[in-house]
């Protein structure tokens, strides 16, 4: 019964520090960084040539809202669909617009100015810095291409415990 239980121990303590590691990682990062959701992947080219299409940025908190200048490339979501989530550097500030600061933003790509303007409600924080090409692979394994990774390894699993049997 004890030798079970140690190679259980073995085998699960791995694990258990992985998962202790990431998330002290995770602690630290949101907490220096103040943000709960510091990391975004980039996922479209409207910030070429300055943010790549699968680049993830940090993003520091929102807490600097009334600070910021034209020219901070800023992470948002949509006003009219908070789901969406935006990168896209500002373009202007109006500090005594109708609902309080409103900002205009542009995407270094694209040809016009945004036709919404962000309030702090919508503002997530300001890019501060990121890891090229690494986001890709989030992309890549986005659905359906998780389902059919996430099956044929559940299936290899199981035909390699059939054969162990």
């Amino acid at each position: 019964m004890q030798v079970i239980i140690k190679n259980i121990a073995k085998d699960i303590l791995p694990l258990i520090l992985f998962v202790l590691v990431i998330g002290g990682i995770w602690i630290g990062t949101t907490t220096i960084i103040q943000n709960d959701t510091p990391f975004f992947v980039v996922s479209s080219g409207s910030m070429k040539p300055v943010l790549q299409v699968g680049d993830i940025i940090i993003v520091n908190g929102r807490d600097h809202y009334d600070e910021l200048e034209v020219g901070d490339i800023i992470v948002f979501t949509l006003p009219a669909d908070s789901k969406r989530v935006i990168v896209h550097r500002v373009n202007s500030i109006d500090e005594e617009g109708e609902k309080g600061i409103e900002v205009k933003t542009k995407g270094d790509n694209n040809p016009k100015i945004d036709g919404w303007t962000v309030l702090e409600k919508d503002y997530i924080g300001t890019v501060f810095t990121s890891v090229p090409t690494i986001g890709k692979i989030t992309i890549w394994l986005s659905p359906p291409v998780n389902y059919y990774i996430i099956f044929f390894v559940v299936l290899i699993l199981l035909t390699n415990e059939v054969k162990k049997k």
